[in-house]
C-alpha cells in the first residue's frame, strides 16, 4: 500500500506547460485511492512537466514520486512513497498531450487515402506515432523518428512497438512507403533489438510487388532477429472502389523516390487485389516458411491474414499455429478464435436451450460461408432459428468484404429489404471503441431505431446466446 507523506492543497504559479487531462480513473487503482478525478490535469512528476501518457507511466514508477495535479485552478501536490510498480489506473483524454504525429509517407496502398467523405473523423488521421504503437498496437514505419525519439524509446524502454515493414529490400521499401528515409529499416529494427525493445512486424502484401522472391528475402532477413521480434504477419492489400479510381489515375511516386528505383519501376507501383490462385501461392510459400520457423524457433512466427484463407476457401490454421494470437487485433487468427470459441460454447451449452429463438447475424461477404456453417451448428444444437445475412459493402465497394469495414448505411440497405423483426447481431469490430460509431459515423442505436429492430454487437456465439436468453426472459418466444 502506498504511503502518502504529504498532501498540500494550495494555489501556486507555474510556468505554462502542456497538461494531461484525466478522462477516466479505474476502480481500485492508486489514482482513485488518492482522489484523482476525471477532469483533473496532471501537470508533472518530480517537478518536470510530462510529455505524454508514456512519460507518465515511466516517471510514476519510482519509489518516491511527487505528482502535481491541477483541479480547477488549485494545485494538489501528492508526495508519495511507493513500491515502484503501482497500478495508477489513469486514462488520459489525449494520451499524447500534443496530438497525433501525422504520417509523412506516401504509400500507394494507403487505405486512408481510399475512403470517401462522410466517415467518422478519426479515420482521416494519418498517424505514424510510436506512442500510439505502444499504447494501442498501431503500426508505424519509423521514418519520422528523430534521434531524440530514439533515445527516449531506449531510455524509457517503450515496448512493444508494431512496425510496418512491407519489404526489407531498401529500394523496394522506399517505393512502397513513398519516403526516401524508408530504406534503413533493417538498421532500425537492429537498433530496437539492441535496446531490448520487443516489436512485431507487418507486411502488407501486394501481388507481384513484395510477394514471391521479395517475400522470401523479407522473411530471410527478419529471421536474423532474435526473440525481440515476436511475430511477423502478412496481410493482403485492400482496395476500396475509391482506391481503384485512384489507381486508374496512375498514382505516381515522388521524384525523390523514383530516383532510387530500378528503371522499370520508376513510373508507379500498381496495386491490385489478390486473385484466388495468387493467394494460394502465397499460402503455399508461407507454409514452407512456417515449417522452417517451427523447427528453428519453436513457433510459427509468420502468420497470414485471415483473408488469404477465406478468399481461397481454405481452412484457417489451428489454434496452436497462431502462437497465442499476437496480432489478432489486426485480423490475424480472428476467424480461428471465433471458430474455437463457438465449438467450446456448443460443448457446454444445453441442447434445445434456445428453442424458437429468432434473429439475424449480419456479416461481411467474405466470412459469410464460414458464418453459415457456424450458425447452422448453433441452431441444430440450441434449437434457435438464426439466419445469416451477408452484407455487401456498398459504401466502400464490394471488393471490401470484411465485416469490420461495413457501415451503418450498408446495414440499413441490406436489412431494410427483409421483413424480419428479430434482433440483429453484428461484429463489435464494426464499431469504434473510442466513439461508439460505425465507419460512416452512425451509432448502432441510430441504425436500430431506423430499422425498428434491436441491434447488438457480439464477437462470439456465446454472446449471441446470452442476448437471446435475456430477450426470452423479457418476452416469451413462441415455439
Amino acid at each position: 500500500m502506498p504511503q502518502i507523506s504529504q498532501l498540500s492543497h494550495r494555489r501556486v504559479e507555474l510556468a505554462p506547460i502542456v497538461p494531461g487531462i484525466v478522462d477516466a480513473v479505474a476502480p481500485a487503482s492508486l489514482a482513485m485511492e488518492l482522489g484523482i478525478e476525471p477532469g483533473d490535469r496532471v501537470l508533472g512528476i518530480n517537478g518536470a512537466p510530462l510529455m505524454d501518457a508514456l512519460d507518465f507511466q515511466y516517471a510514476a514508477q519510482s519509489e518516491q514520486v511527487t505528482v502535481d495535479v491541477d483541479r480547477r485552478g488549485s494545485i494538489l501536490r501528492y508526495d508519495l512513497d511507493l513500491e515502484g510498480d503501482e497500478y495508477w489506473g489513469i486514462t488520459f483524454a489525449d494520451p499524447t498531450f500534443d496530438g497525433v504525429r501525422v504520417c509523412e509517407n506516401a504509400c500507394p496502398f494507403c487505405f486512408i487515402k481510399q475512403i470517401p467523405k462522410g466517415m467518422r473523423c478519426s479515420l482521416y488521421v494519418m498517424d505514424d506515432d510510436f506512442r500510439y504503437s505502444m499504447l494501442y498496437g498501431s503500426f508505424v514505419t519509423l521514418t519520422n523518428l528523430s534521434e531524440e525519439d530514439w533515445r527516449r524509446i531506449e531510455e524509457q524502454h517503450i515496448s512493444p512497438l508494431h512496425v510496418s515493414v512491407h519489404a526489407t529490400n531498401p529500394d523496394l521499401r522506399v517505393a512502397m512507403v513513398g519516403n526516401p528515409k524508408a530504406g534503413s529499416i533493417m538498421e532500425q529494427l537492429a537498433r530496437l533489438e539492441r535496446a531490448g525493445i520487443d516489436f512485431h512486424a507487418q507486411l502488407v502484401l501486394c501481388p507481384g510487388v513484395n510477394d514471391g522472391a521479395e517475400l522470401d528475402r523479407s522473411l530471410r532477413d527478419l529471421a536474423t532477429f532474435g526473440p525481440r521480434l515476436q511475430s511477423v504477419a502478412g496481410v493482403p492489400v485492400g482496395l476500396s472502389r475509391h482506391g481503384q479510381e485512384r489507381q486508374s489515375k496512375q498514382m505516381r511516386l515522388s521524384r525523390t523516390c523514383m530516383r532510387v528505383l530500378p528503371e522499370s519501376n520508376r513510373e508507379l507501383i500498381k496495386v491490385r487485389r489478390y486473385a484466388p490462385d495468387e493467394a494460394e501461392a502465397v499460402i503455399a510459400q508461407s507454409e514452407s516458411w512456417q515449417r522452417r520457423f517451427q523447427h528453428e524457433r519453436g513457433e510459427t512466427f509468420f502468420h497470414l491474414g485471415d483473408e488469404f484463407y477465406l478468399m481461397t476457401g481454405r481452412e484457417v490454421p489451428g489454434e496452436r499455429d497462431y502462437d497465442g494470437f499476437p496480432q489478432i487485433e489486426d485480423g490475424i487468427g480472428l476467424t480461428r478464435h471465433f471458430l474455437t470459441s463457438a465449438e467450446r460454447y456448443l460443448k457446454r451449452a444445453r441442447p434445445g436451450g434456445l428453442n424458437g429463438a429468432v434473429g439475424t447475424v449480419a456479416c461481411g461477404t467474405l466470412i459469410e460461408p464460414t458464418m453459415r456453417r457456424v450458425v447452422a451448428a448453433f441452431n441444430a444444437h440450441t434449437g434457435a432459428r438464426l439466419d445469416v445475412l451477408g452484407v455487401e459493402n456498398r459504401f466502400l465497394g464490394p471488393e471490401i468484404n470484411v465485416s469490420g469495414l461495413l457501415s451503418g448505411q450498408d446495414l440499413l440497405y441490406a436489412l431494410n429489404r427483409r421483413a424480419d423483426d428479430g434482433p440483429v447481431f453484428v461484429s463489435r469490430r464494426m464499431i469504434s471503441d473510442r466513439t461508439g460509431t460505425l465507419l460512416d459515423d452512425m451509432a448502432l442505436s441510430d441504425v436500430a431505431a431506423t430499422l425498428g429492430r434491436p441491434l447488438h454487437a457480439a464477437d462470439t456465439m456465446s454472446e449471441v446466446a446470452t442476448s437471446l436468453r435475456q430477450r426470452r426472459q423479457r418476452r416469451p418466444i413462441a415455439a
